[in-house]
């Protein structure tokens, strides 16, 4: 047994297994995979890496689908003492390499998918040692290197062992390299549990990527008893039919997901075992959040957190049901406790997270640490404001502000007024560099299937419902925005197109 307790993610699943052994866990295409076979399967993963010369703090890189083999070497490496680093499929290979270089992963567990990407990578990777393969692959088998391994039972480990570095470079900068201790991830699964109110009996439908850190949704209901049914690849006409099959009582989303789903939802749609659909990674829109409510009721909690301070708030669903409704819209919810987050400044400003979710720092970047952990603070780069009853409201990015002559203005503020426009399907809005202005409000706008208007006649929308000052100096029309899996508009990137 861990002596790392309650705190140590190996004593947790280890303890798990001996309280649940015949419950089911994992539920996948394969089959179902109850708590003392998952953990068997995981601690047989974390012998064989002790077993090919790994050491513990060594780096164990995941470049996998998301399906089970991907929980048990992600579990597997943090209760071996190892730490995960997962990887977004998505990469380019030269992408690839730099954050495997910038993290001196020693192993990597891939998949057949990837093996053109990762052909030959330890030619460009110096420290990567071993490849794993699940599925047919030219490196090391990971069913046949499991079936050799050992149930033994895994070293001890501590609270304050690194557990896993994700990578977050948000919408605006580079990649950064999170640390995150297990004591920091038992933290967010404890407060999870009891914020949520997930319970042992709760069937949890994911069909969100296991890779960015919004998993740790997925690691607190398997924490709590819970089962977990891996639904692979998100399917908005299939959503509704695979919550019922599954007999999910709760499941979660992405914005772009739950405004894709209700294009498909009907009123004869009941799910009558679905309590709670969990939301959040970027703001939903409020005449979509407005349509969905009306469409499957008070069920959709939102949530708010970051790669370096998991689930922060919350916004439970039975909140949605009273007449505060369209104010609660625009909220994130209240801090979770024992979390405490406040507004540095007054009725408005940046967003500062204190608690055990916040990171330890920057992997090999202290002066990014330094910028972001200040005087016993995390700075999110957020801006928000509090209502009267404690309900957090996110408003923008701090460096997402843009100075035009004189006045800031926030991008969100033009976006939501051309949002209502009913021939606009998508917007966003950055500062463009402008001789006169130093930056100019320009609005990139992707028109609704069918529909058409002009610059001249959303600048007139934006001029009938804001100060003069911050409607649009430019309209560009573009057949799509360039989103991040949460579904928040990629910034640099839009703006490296429109510089280009």
């Amino acid at each position: 047994m861990h002596k790392g307790g309650a705190v140590h993610i190996g004593a947790t699943l280890a303890q798990l297994a001996l309280a649940y052994p015949d419950r089911t866990a994992v539920i996948d295409e394969a089959g179902s995979w109850s708590f003392r076979r998952f953990h068997q399967r995981l601690t047989r993963f974390g012998n064989a890496m002790h077993g090919l010369g790994l050491a513990n703090g060594d780096r164990i890189a995941l470049l996998l689908p998301d399906c089970r083999e991907y929980l048990e070497a992600d579990y597997g490496s943090m209760a071996a003492g190892f730490v995960r680093v997962p990887m977004d499929p998505r990469l380019t290979r030269p992408e690839l390499v730099a954050l495997l270089q910038c993290a001196g992963a020693r192993a990597l567990v891939t998949h057949a998918a990837f093996a053109e990407t990762i052909h030959k990578l330890d030619r460009d990777v110096e420290t990567l040692q071993s490849v794993l393969y699940v599925g047919k692959g030219p490196g090391v088998d990971y069913e046949t290197l499991l079936e050799k391994s050992s149930e033994r039972p895994l070293p001890d480990g501590d609270g304050d062992d690194l557990a896993t570095l994700n990578f977050s470079g948000g919408t605006t900068g580079a990649p950064k390299a999170v640390m995150l201790r297990h004591r920091n991830l038992m933290a967010v699964a404890a407060n999870t549990i009891r914020g949520f109110e997930i319970a042992s009996e709760t069937v949890f439908l994911n069909v969100r990527p296991l890779w960015p850190i919004a998993q740790v949704i997925l690691m607190s209901h398997l924490f709590a008893g819970a089962t977990v049914v891996l639904g692979r690849r998100f399917d908005a006409e299939r959503f509704t039919a695979m919550i019922d099959e599954s007999g999910a009582t709760r499941t979660s989303l992405v914005p772009t997901q739950l405004v894709r789903w209700i294009e498909h939802l009907r009123p004869q749609d009941r799910m009558p075992k679905l309590q709670a659909i969990y939301v959040g990674g970027s703001r939903i829109p409020s005449a979509a959040f407005e349509r969905a409510l009306d469409l499957v009721g008070p069920r959709i909690g939102v949530l708010y957190g970051m790669t370096e301070a998991p689930v922060c708030c919350y916004l439970r669903p039975q909140e949605l049901a009273g007449t505060d409704r369209a104010r609660l819209i625009e909220s994130v919810g209240r801090p979770l406790p024992p979390y405490r987050v406040r507004i540095a400044g007054n009725a408005s400003g940046e967003v500062l997270v204190q608690g055990d979710n916040v990171m330890t720092g920057y992997w090999q970047n202290e002066e990014a640490t330094c910028d972001a952990l200040r005087d016993g603070w995390l700075h999110t780069g957020d801006i928000g404001t509090f209502d009267r009853d404690g309900h957090l409201a996110i408003i923008g990015r701090l460096k997402e502000v843009i100075r035009s002559g004189s006045s800031s203005i926030m991008p969100k503020e033009v976006e939501d007024v051309i949002a209502t426009h009913p021939a606009v399907g998508e917007v966003a809005v950055l500062g463009l560099p402008d001789p006169e202005w130093g930056e100019a409000v320009t609005a990139f706008v992707v028109l609704r299937p069918g529909m058409s208007s002009t610059e001249q006649e959303l600048v007139e929308h934006c001029r009938r419902n804001l100060a003069s000052y911050k409607k649009p100096r430019a309209v560009r029309f573009v057949a799509s925005l360039p989103r991040s899996h949460y579904g928040k508009v990629l910034r640099a990137e839009l703006l490296a197109q429109a510089m280009s």
